[in-house]
């Protein structure tokens, strides 16, 4: 029987919220892009759509998602369609730092609701993060202690080392924004980071159902 709190899943939720993946990215393209103080309403998105996540996983129902086919495919084809409109998007916008420099005319900013659910919406819509949840963490669940009491240790834990992840490289991609400052640099952290949105839908594409 799994001793709770885990010390395993400490370390099994840091190793895994410092592993790079569509969250982190889209920290630090916000950094860069809108400043801390904006990337936090999408890394609050982030950190509610992995606590339902979670939440879904204990409660068995991401089991049941993860072995349904049509929603399987369902979330990969959402999921993948809008990591690559978020990539071409941000290829394709003109001036996407000016609001951080204060130079030139900047675009109107997002607003904290279209943050937010951006955040909400790379989480949810991973196939391989429901299917993760499902098979990782009734490892980690005893049923010595109540479902409640594990879900606010596990959600918090997990969905607390995140925020601090992602707050740190919104920190870290704001404070090297100054160094975009020209058109040439501008140009190149767009493609580099909209080509590894569409990278990444592209190879939610390719996942398939386990069997």
């Amino acid at each position: 029987m799994a001793q709770f709190p885990c010390p395993y899943w400490n370390f099994a939720s840091g190793s895994l919220c410092l592993t790079p993946g569509p969250n982190s990215l889209l920290a630090i393209t916000n950094g860069v892009r809108f400043g801390v103080r904006k990337t936090l309403f999408s890394t609050l998105g982030c950190a509610v759509g992995l606590t339902l996540l979670i939440g879904a996983s204990l409660s068995g129902l991401g089991l049941i998602l993860a072995a349904s086919e049509t929603v399987f495919y369902m979330i990969k084809w959402l999921g993948a369609c809008y990591l690559i409109y978020l990539g071409i998007t941000l290829i394709r916008t003109r001036g996407a730092l000016a609001d951080v420099h204060g130079a030139g005319r900047p675009p109107p900013p997002p607003s904290a609701a279209y943050l937010t659910l951006q955040g909400l919406w790379i989480v949810v819509m991973n196939p391989k993060a429901v299917i993760f949840f499902a098979a990782f963490l009734p490892q980690f669940y005893d049923p010595q202690y109540g479902l409640l009491l594990q879900f606010l240790v596990m959600a918090g834990t997990f969905v607390g080392i995140e925020v601090v992840v992602e707050v740190l490289l919104a920190t870290f991609a704001g404070r090297i924004a100054a160094r975009l400052a020209s058109g040439a640099s501008v140009r190149m952290f767009r493609g580099a980071a909209g080509g590894v949105f569409v990278l990444a839908g592209a190879y939610l594409l390719t996942l398939e159902r386990p069997r």
